[in-house]
């Protein structure tokens, strides 16, 4: 039977199938073969990020605890910033970084995964469950992230992004875009939760 609720999970397992097969494509478009140093990419890593988030709220559907709630805001936000940071700060600012329709899994991961978790947020999750702390758990991941590049790539020799290279740019200009970023995703977030507080007092009324 087509209930909201079949509907909701089929979006789940299908998108979750879509954007795992975008990743794992997109990790072997360089070399030609599955890219294991792929996986220091925060876009694969957020990637499947969805794809596990999204399994998971599939088989917590029925739960009635805060857990799933705090997944729905870690994979939101976590995704969001590989979007926006993508089209709105490395296309524009990298002659070699590729538009997101150039091929097939760079749309996928750089753009559709976003969409589908959006659009996931919008017409399917109960609004009412995010507060401010789903946000700072949603921020982590992307904070934990740049403190490890930041700490360790002149040691390994590898920085992900031009914007996490204190040795291209050097530290102030490092910690500059840290915080363009940080601002980026606390004004995300703030809206996120001012948007679904505001969705609870109008189905009230």
């Amino acid at each position: 039977m087509f209930t909201k609720q079949n509907i909701h999970k089929l979006y789940l397992l299908v998108s979750s199938l879509v954007v795992l097969h975008g990743t794992i494509l997109i990790m072997s478009h360089q070399t030609g073969s599955f890219d294991v140093g792929a996986f220091r990419a925060y876009t694969v890593l957020s990637n499947y990020l969805v794809v596990i988030g999204f399994m998971l709220m599939l088989v917590l559907y029925n739960s009635k605890g805060k857990f799933r709630s705090y997944i729905s805001a870690c994979v939101l936000v976590s995704i969001s910033v590989t979007g926006l940071v993508y089209n709105l700060i490395l296309v524009p600012s990298i002659p070699e970084a590729e538009m997101v329709f150039s091929y097939y899994s760079n749309f996928v991961t750089h753009l559709l995964s976003m969409l589908l978790v959006l659009f996931n947020y919008f017409f399917f999750e109960k609004k009412g469950t995010f507060t401010f702390k789903h946000i700072l758990a949603g921020m982590a991941f992307p904070f934990i992230y740049w403190v490890v590049f930041v700490s360790i790539g002149d040691i390994i020799d590898y920085y992900p992004y031009f914007f996490m290279n204190p040795t291209e740019i050097g530290w102030i200009m490092t910690l500059i875009w840290f915080a363009i970023i940080l601002l980026l995703v606390v004004v995300l977030g703030f809206l996120l939760v001012l948007y679904d507080k505001n969705r609870v007092k109008k189905n009230k009324i």
